[in-house]
């Protein structure tokens, strides 16, 4: 074989991969040869042409066909396999009849999850005693293919001209059935942030969900950027969280904490909660409910140790790490932090009792 043989053979199989590239590409984004011809500005019979191989393009060609798929022609034109799409590549779950993952919307599982939720946690400046909200969308993508989420933060700053500033995630959500559990990813790319949630899952077939408190893993705001794990309620309702002194913001806020079945309480914040009638419910029973906790519950000391107290001391760092270690080991925290069922029933109870209820009955009347 000669050199030009040689050159014309490797041109025509490079030609053909470019080929299988855009045809795999235009078969995953569901895009059909009159859409890429209208798309990309080039005429039916050159775009037929070039895809059932009778004749070559021209880098120009490529150019615009590559901008209207909407790739980076660098992939098209590498020697490198085919390229995945954008999906595949967000995609490393693998397929539904490969997985115990669930990624299609149109599954059963997903009826009543794919809608917009009002979205709070604490913020994680320690400085800070707010509540920070957002609106987060599940909705299926454009193919049908997986469930896309988005997310809109409102970070509480404010810009020059007093327009809020705002965070913009975008990700995915899975659900696992034999975990019985939502998982949710989703990244910033404008600053490099990715945070994931996930939540537990029941099947809802004619009803939306009402409300859902999730583990969420983030970084700290702030400057001292630090991995932070805490709860995130999902709620359909939208809650008054800017009333420090509101039943919203108060019980919002308590289910926000990482809590566990013993509730650990200083005596001091005890007694001033008996006597903040204001803040209790105003009913036949619940000061005799406090009283009988007082009377039935534990008594005990704790001593509350500082970690920066222990840092200045004049002994080896070291000996420090071991000592703080130590009382860690020995202290009343908890090794997890699990969200039980009781604690999404407290939150779903409060918001049937106040909203869902409220609405049901304007509904009816206006019927």
């Amino acid at each position: 074989m000669t050199n030009h043989e040689e050159y014309e053979q490797f041109a025509n199989e490079y030609c053909q991969k470019v080929l299988e590239k855009i045809k795999r590409v235009m078969e995953k984004s569901n895009i059909s040869q009159g859409m890429l011809a209208s798309k990309s500005g080039l005429s039916q019979s050159t775009v037929s042409k070039f895809l059932a191989g009778d004749t070559r393009v021209s880098l120009i060609h490529v150019a615009k066909i590559c901008k209207a798929l909407e790739i980076d022609p660098g992939e098209i034109l590498s020697f490198r396999e085919p390229m995945k799409t954008s999906e595949e590549s967000m995609n490393i779950w693998g397929d539904d009849k490969e997985t115990m993952l669930i990624r299609r919307p149109s599954h059963p599982a997903y009826r009543g999850y794919l809608r917009e939720f009002n979205v709070y946690f604490n913020s994680t400046i320690s400085s800070e005693d707010k509540i920070l909200q957002g609106k987060l969308i599940f909705q299926a993508s454009e193919n049908g293919k997986c469930c896309v989420a988005k997310l809109m933060l409102d970070t509480g700053k404010r810009k020059g001209d007093g327009t809020p500033v705002e965070k913009k995630y975008e990700g995915e959500m899975l659900i696992s059935l034999s975990m019985s559990a939502c998982y949710c990813i989703l990244q910033e790319k404008n600053i490099g942030e990715i945070c994931f949630f996930s939540f537990s899952h029941i099947f809802l077939f004619n009803e939306d969900l009402g409300c859902r408190l999730a583990c969420a893993t983030t970084v700290s705001s702030g400057g001292n950027k630090r991995p932070t794990m805490h709860r995130l309620l999902l709620s359909r309702q939208e809650l008054d969280v800017d009333n420090v002194n509101g039943d919203d913001f108060r019980m919002v806020r308590g289910q926000l904490m990482l809590n566990s079945s013993d509730i650990l309480i200083e005596a001091g914040e005890y007694r001033k909660l008996k006597e903040a009638e204001e803040e209790l419910p105003d009913r036949e029973g619940v000061h005799e409910l406090l009283d009988d906790f007082e009377q039935c519950c534990d008594s005990l000391e704790v001593y509350r140790i500082e970690e920066s107290k222990l840092r200045k001391a004049s002994c080896t760092m070291e000996d420090k790490v071991k000592v703080i270690s130590l009382l860690r080991s020995s202290s009343l925290n908890n090794k997890y932090n699990k969200i039980s069922t009781k604690a999404d029933e407290y939150m779903y109870s409060y918001l049937e009792n106040k909203y869902f209820t409220k609405r049901k009955k304007e509904k009816e009347l206006e019927d």
